[in-house]
């Protein structure tokens, strides 16, 4: 986690910073912009840090949420794993991933429809936009379907050891 504070910091900071100067270069003073960039990627740093160590928490600490992440990616439940702390990060992964499934195409869909809307009314600078956010719909539709078949693949394999069979 400490060396994952101040890359956050750096990649906020950097990206506060750059969006400012092409969004808007006339409206602060480079030393204006600085000090916001300095504030908005101390909050977000501190935002995130407490954020990752609850999550890190709640799993039992950072390797036991990396195993359970592991093993959501490769749909496998090691032989070693604790059970009640598996099912609680699985559930909630799951719970997730399920709101995930209509509420990421709705969200991406808007923000497409959108997006060409500005691109015809506005700037064709808004044609990126839309990319991106076609590109994150498909990301969205393909990947979630997924994930919740490997989450589920793993919730039965915890719910088989649990009855002991």
């Amino acid at each position: 986690m400490p060396v994952l504070l101040p890359v956050l910091f750096l990649f906020a900071g950097g990206l506060w910073f750059g969006i400012g100067l092409l969004v808007s270069p006339r409206d602060m003073s480079l030393l204006g912009r600085a000090i916001a960039t300095v504030f908005y990627a101390g909050a977000m740093t501190a935002f995130f840090g407490v954020w990752i160590s609850q999550a890190r928490r709640r799993a039992g600490g950072a390797t036991e949420l990396t195993d359970v992440q592991r093993g959501l990616k490769r749909g496998e439940v090691p032989e070693d794993a604790d059970l009640a702390t598996w099912s609680a990060r699985v559930d909630d992964h799951h719970r997730q991933l399920r709101r995930s499934l209509w509420f990421g195409p709705v969200v991406f869909g808007v923000m497409v429809v959108l997006a060409i809307w500005l691109a015809l009314t506005s700037t064709p600078w808004w044609w990126f936009g839309v990319a991106f956010f076609v590109g994150f719909l498909l990301f969205s539709v393909i990947t979630t379907p997924r994930a919740l078949a490997k989450a589920e693949v793993v919730r039965e394999e915890l719910r088989r050891r649990a009855n002991g069979r």
